[in-house]
């Protein structure tokens, strides 16, 4: 997982773009994240299948990159999407298309004429004929039928003679109420036409006949000439596509939902009724102007998508799989649904036997959208529109006519278990499947893993993003009969094929007992107890290699990871639906409690054991956020993870040469694996304290020299000793300080006998090696002690949370944390970061001390205690603006 999931530092969650029409019902994924994982899982030639495709994005970046692709599209909207995604129309031919209709002939003029003659008003300055744009409507009075009450409308003359804005707001005229109360010719006719579009069963005719209400009589006609138009003209496919991309986007801001300027309002439909209908005040939006807004977005959409940096080589659709081979198609786009998954099965057995068939080696994509109440509704009203009955009835209308329901988890992993299992006879053994998940819920993460394992896949990784991280969440799998990593190999490291009951077979798991042989995963039921030990055995791995605390989001990837090794998720996906599988706070049980599916009660079962009581190795020190309690635990714990990172950046940055900001994070990635992957705005952070001021995107530069460190850092010991001496105090300088040389002398020699052979349990209580290795203490025997730690970095793992965790708090013990004013952001967002050295700054009686302040104490003359205090803190009360931090009053 963590070489995968370290090339996550170049954006690799930068958002992809859509139509503003589909971003509820269908966002797209991460461009970065996708090609990444295309180069990175297959080669030329290699075929790639999205099994639940958002647009026909995954298929377009794969033929950019050489490869064939399957792209079984979610929804009917995404399936026309997926048209001009792959086959991007000239700009130039959906201008002249878009100027067609406009110009097409109606019953009494042109398309555009006659909706412009509906919304007909006139300016309130000039007195010009103008169009409207929408008209408010409003009713006075409770139960009281809505009347137009202003008007808004574009007049270039009053801009262009009186200046302001070209749009203008004016209450309605006795001509504009007429013209809207008046309506259009076949107004009933038109309703019912519309009517037909939406596929309700029988019983539920109101709901078609509330969802046409939502547009008045001129809108509803304004529409249907528009969608006539594009139905009955015969244009090339992806220019038919983009305008009915563009009516899509016209369809709600022309109802009564629409708000300010046309933006769509809310659609909620419940139980067979349209619940969002406005009362008091709406909007009545020209339809014609709404179109024009569909279209504009449309074409930025698809200039958009041609001005890449790496052009976009031509779709060419095919038929079938084989149609990959030898038919000279690079793409198949089929819609999803129960026949999408049984053709690719279907085909999967036709290719058996072929000698030349398809290579696939990667399953990429997001899962399928989880319905909600209001994208069901968009998706429905929007398909029915734009598409026709036949399409909306693919959609789960079912869902409209009941109450508000929220669909379980269950069902997303269920819809991934059945399409991987169509597609895993097509999957080579060296394949991958890499489920993109939206957002940062856990649930998600589980869904699309257990989906994976019940189709017979292993899981490889997996990881949650957290709350404030720019990165994808995802699922990586194994298809099944690989063998799940190390593999087994030969002496000379050559990698051996699985064998069923031998080496690599992804069927046996570990057994319980310590020297048991292994067994198939179905040789035994799932174990509620067993889960939970590899739970908390995962989440203490996990701690142990990064050195710090992480944050349930961090864990669950792991975890997840452990389950399926110890093969309790594959006895778990094959057992009953659960109700439970935790046992509350006090441990583990087997016994079922409530109502929920396999991820409810898995992630119940997560979550109680990492809480419960009895829990011995974790804690959590934040919320959300675990750390170790077991003293040999955190003894065999790794250095801090942030500490590792620091040093890694300072480290590329002075040897690497001349480097880019991207080769420079493709490089440090190749420093992390499994556990130890740190966030992108730790490695930023520590990227800014150490570039060089001079340093731009194409060429990283450090300031920082490790030789002038080291002199500076022996200077600042020996100005904090004389220090000490003229404040009257006695000094000790650590052991491994005292033989280094500053100038002509040694370091120790600033001393005398009687400080070098101090008895250090007068100096302060602790344990005599950890005093000994502080590099600076002043102190009056037996009384008070401060005690300085000089660092050059912000790695504070060996000082802080080692060192000084073994010298006890004592009032009588003052600590300062010396550090170089350039450290002062990356200081800051460690301590932020870790709840462990926020507490362990906070119980140790810990200041901040920037060097330059430190001398400019040092110099100043007579020196007096006292007037150390106002440079204290990151944020030292002598910059003007921060806070002051206290500090102490000394012991007499």
């Amino acid at each position: 997982m963590g070489s995968m999931a370290a090339r996550g530092f170049r954006g690799l969650a930068d958002p992809g773009f859509t139509l503003p029409a589909l971003e509820r019902v269908a966002p797209p994924p991460s461009p970065d994240v996708v090609g990444d994982r295309i180069d990175r899982h297959t080669d030329a030639g290699d075929v790639v299948l999205d099994l639940h495709a958002r647009g026909g994005w995954i298929a377009r970046a794969a033929v950019d990159r050489d490869r064939r692709a399957v792209s079984i599209e979610s929804a009917p909207l995404t399936r026309v999407l997926a048209e001009i995604v792959l086959r991007p129309p000239d700009v130039r031919h959906l201008d002249a298309a878009f100027q067609a209709l406009a110009n097409a002939p109606g019953e009494r003029s042109t398309v555009r004429q006659e909706i412009a003659d509906a919304f007909a008003t006139r300016c309130a300055t000039c007195d010009r004929a103008v169009v409207a744009d929408e008209l408010v409507w409003e009713a006075h009075g409770r139960g009281a039928p809505a009347v137009p009450v202003r008007k808004e409308y574009g007049c270039g003359v009053c801009r262009d003679q009186r200046g302001g804005a070209e749009v203008r707001h004016a209450p309605v005229d006795a001509a504009d109420i007429a013209l809207a109360a008046a309506g259009v010719d076949a107004a009933a006719a038109t309703r019912a036409a519309i009517a037909e579009r939406f596929p309700v069963p029988d019983g539920h005719d109101a709901l078609a006949a509330e969802l046409v209400a939502l547009h008045t009589d001129r809108q509803l006609a304004g529409l249907a000439a528009i969608l006539a138009r594009i139905e009955q003209e015969l244009r090339a496919e992806p220019v038919e596509a983009a305008l009915r991309l563009a009516f899509v986007g016209a369809v709600l801001p022309a109802s009564r939902l629409a708000g300010s300027h046309g933006a769509p309002g809310t659609l909620r439909i419940s139980a067979g009724r349209v619940r969002s209908v406005p009362g008091g005040q709406w909007r009545e939006r020209n339809p014609w102007v709404a179109f024009e807004d569909g279209f504009r977005a449309v074409r930025t959409f698809v200039q958009e998508l041609e001005s890449g940096q790496v052009p976009h080589l031509p779709a060419r659709f095919g038929g079938d799989l084989q149609s990959l081979v030898d038919g000279g198609a690079n793409v198949v786009v089929r819609l999803g649904g129960p026949s999408a998954l049984r053709s690719l099965e279907a085909d999967a057995a036709a290719l058996a036997d072929r000698p030349v068939r398809p290579k696939a080696r990667l399953v990429l994509g997001q899962g399928p959208p989880r319905p909600t109440q209001e994208s069901t509704a968009v998706a429905f009203v929007t398909t029915a529109w734009a598409l026709g009955r036949d399409a909306a009835a693919t959609l789960p209308v079912e869902a409209l006519l009941a109450g508000p329901v929220q669909v379980p988890w269950g069902w997303q992993a269920a819809a991934l278990r059945r399409s991987l299992d169509a597609v895993a006879p097509l999957l080579d053994v060296d394949a991958r499947a890499v489920i993109l998940v939206d957002g940062t819920e856990p649930e998600a993460v589980v869904a699309a893993t257990l989906g994976g394992v019940g189709a017979g896949f292993r899981l490889l990784a997996a990881k949650l993003a957290e709350p404030d991280e720019a990165a994808t969440s995802f699922v990586e799998l194994l298809p099944p009969g690989a063998a799940v990593p190390p593999a087994a190999r030969t002496r000379a490291n050559v990698a051996l094929p699985a064998l069923p009951g031998g080496a690599g077979d992804p069927d046996l798991v570990q057994s319980p007992g310590v020297f048991a042989r292994p067994e198939r995963y179905d040789a035994r039921p799932f174990s509620a107890t067993e889960a939970a030990r590899a739970v908390s055995e995962a989440a203490v791995a996990v701690l142990r290699a990064r050195g710090e605390p992480a944050r349930t989001e961090r864990l669950l990837g792991e975890i997840l990871v452990a389950l399926d090794r110890s093969g309790q998720l594959r006895r778990l996906v094959d057992s009953a639906p659960p109700r439970s599988l935790g046992g509350g706070s006090g441990g583990p049980a087997t016994a079922p409690t409530a109502a929920g599916d396999h991820v409810d009660a898995l992630l119940a079962l997560i979550r109680d054991e990492l809480t419960r009581r009895a829990q011995r190795r974790l804690v959590e020190v934040a919320p959300g956020t675990w750390w170790l309690t077991d003293r040999d635990d955190i003894a065999g714990s790794a250095a801090p993870l942030a500490d590792r990172a620091e040093w890694a950046v300072y480290s590329v940055l002075s040897t690497a040469g001349q480097l880019s900001e991207a080769a420079f994070l493709d490089r440090i990635a190749t420093l992390f694996g499994e556990h130890d992957v740190p966030d992108e705005a730790l490695i930023s952070a520590c990227l800014e304290s150490y570039r060089s001021a001079d340093s731009t995107a194409e060429r990283l530069a450090t300031d920082e020299d490790l030789v002038r460190r080291s002199r500076e850092h022996g200077d600042l010991l020996a100005a904090l000793a004389d220090g000490g001496h003229r404040l009257r105090m006695n000094v000790w300088l650590g052991l491994r300080e005292q033989s280094r040389r500053v100038g002509d002398r040694r370091l120790g020699d600033v001393l005398d006998d009687r400080e070098r052979n101090v008895p250090m349990s007068t100096v302060a209580r602790g344990p005599i090696d950890a005093l000994e290795a502080v590099d600076c203490i002043w102190y009056v025997r037996n009384r008070a002690a401060f005690a300085f730690e000089v660092e050059w970095t912000a790695m504070l793992g060996d000082t802080v949370l080692r060192r000084h965790a073994r010298i006890p708090a004592d009032d009588r013990l003052i600590r300062f944390l010396v550090v170089p004013g350039e450290r002062t952001e990356l200081l800051r967002h460690k301590i932020a970061r870790s709840p462990l050295l926020r507490a362990a700054l906070d119980e140790g009686n810990w200041h901040v001390l920037k060097w330059d302040y430190l001398r400019a104490f040092l110099a100043r003359s007579p020196l007096d205690i006292d007037d150390l205090e106002p440079y204290l803190g990151l944020d030292p009360e002598v910059e003007g603006a921060g806070r002051q931090m206290p500090l102490f009053d000394l012991a007499r």
